[in-house]
């Protein structure tokens, strides 16, 4: 595999919500700098064709616990209500990220592929030296989105969510 490229396999548990609502909350763009703002600093979207639509897209500015931003397009490229979400993303680095829902007791199992490719000119020619961290800076990054995704919905259930 280049040095550039990357395939990330996990799962999250969320048994604060049913497989319907963790998927309105994964196929808004919108919605990332709420729940997974650790990473996700800016989400703007392009176009007006609405959350949970097939091509829709939006701008994103990124940073994990590595000293640099990302930014590229994320667009929604597959969409199952309460089954699936899938986003193709084009920019610093260009990949598709999946995310497969099924029950699991009162909440959800999130099974998560993620594979990308960095194109950012610095990033690719540094990746043969920094592989390993940038698959640590990713795994940095994904438990954040797992308990802010669990946070976010208890709120939501409580009322207090935005």
């Amino acid at each position: 595999m280049p040095s550039n490229v990357f395939r990330f396999d996990e799962s999250w548990d969320v048994p604060e919500g049913t497989p319907q609502e963790v998927w309105d909350v994964l196929s808004d763009a919108e919605l990332l700098p709420l729940w997974w703002g650790d990473a996700y600093k800016e989400v703007e979207p392009l176009d007006r064709k609405g959350k949970g639509v097939v091509g829709s897209r939006a701008r994103a500015r990124a940073r994990g616990a590595l000293p640099y931003e990302l930014n590229f397009i994320i667009e929604a490229a597959e969409l199952e209500p309460g089954r699936l979400v899938v986003v193709k993303t084009l920019g610093d680095f260009d990949g598709l990220w999946r995310a497969e829902l099924s029950p699991s007791g009162p909440g959800t199992h999130v099974k998560l592929t993620w594979q990308v490719i960095v194109e950012r000119p610095i990033l690719k020619l540094l990746a043969p030296l920094l592989r390993p961290a940038f698959a640590w800076n990713h795994r940095w990054t994904t438990p954040r989105g797992e308990a802010g995704l669990r946070r976010y919905l208890a709120a939501r259930k409580s009322g207090r969510a935005a």
